[in-house]
C-alpha cells in the first residue's frame, strides 16, 4: 500500500495527478459508453468537480479508487439520461451488467493495464513506436511500412525488437493478467 500522500491543493500537484490518471480513466470511461469524445467530457467534468472539492486522500490507491468510481457513477448517469436516449436509440446497453462489481473491476483493470502498454510503447524510439502502435490499431505490415514511408522488412524488424523490449517491461503485468 502506498504511503505517499497525492497533494491535489496546488496546481502542480493536480496537473500531475491528471497526466498520470486521465489517459487510463477516459479508456475505462470508453468501456462504458462506446464513445471516446464523451468519454473525455465526462473525465474532464470528474476532475474539474475533485478540484473544486479539494477531497483530501490519504495515499495514491485512494484517490485512483475515488476518480474511477466517481467516473463509472458519471458514466452510468449519463447512460441512464434522457439526453443519451435520444441520441442513440440503436445501441442497446446492460446496465445491469454496467453496474455489477465485476464489470467495474475489469474494466480498471483493462484501463489501467493499456495504460502500462501505453507507457511501455513511449519509451521505446520513435519508430519502433509508431510501428508498434499502428500494428495495435491493426495496419497490416504493408499499411504500415507505406504509411511510414519504410520497406516491409524494417516494419518487421522495428517490430521484432519492440517486441523484445516490451516482453521485459511488460513482465509484471503478466502475472496480473493470469489472474483474469
Amino acid at each position: 500500500m502506498s504511503t505517499n500522500k497525492p497533494n491535489i491543493t496546488n496546481l502542480e500537484g493536480f496537473k500531475a495527478l491528471f497526466e498520470t490518471l486521465y489517459p487510463p480513466i477516459c479508456i475505462f470511461a470508453n468501456k462504458y459508453l462506446n464513445d471516446m469524445d464523451t468519454s473525455k467530457d465526462i473525465v474532464q467534468e470528474v476532475f474539474i468537480k475533485i478540484w473544486q472539492k479539494q477531497p483530501v486522500f490519504l495515499n495514491h490507491n485512494t484517490t485512483k479508487a475515488y476518480f474511477y468510481t466517481t467516473v463509472k457513477n458519471h458514466c452510468l448517469n449519463y447512460l441512464k439520461s434522457k439526453h443519451y436516449k435520444t441520441i442513440d436509440n440503436n445501441a442497446p446497453i446492460d446496465l445491469v451488467m454496467q453496474q455489477s462489481e465485476d464489470y467495474f473491476f475489469t474494466q480498471i483493470v483493462t484501463a489501467e493495464t493499456y495504460a502500462q502498454l501505453y507507457k511501455a510503447i513511449n519509451t521505446l524510439p520513435k519508430k519502433s513506436a509508431k510501428v508498434i502502435t499502428l500494428s495495435l490499431n491493426n495496419y497490416t505490415t504493408s499499411e504500415i511500412a507505406e504509411e511510414l514511408n519504410i520497406t516491409p522488412s524494417t516494419v518487421r524488424t522495428q517490430k521484432s525488437l519492440a517486441y523484445q523490449k516490451l516482453k521485459g517491461l511488460l513482465a509484471p503485468l503478466k502475472y496480473l493478467l493470469s489472474f483474469l
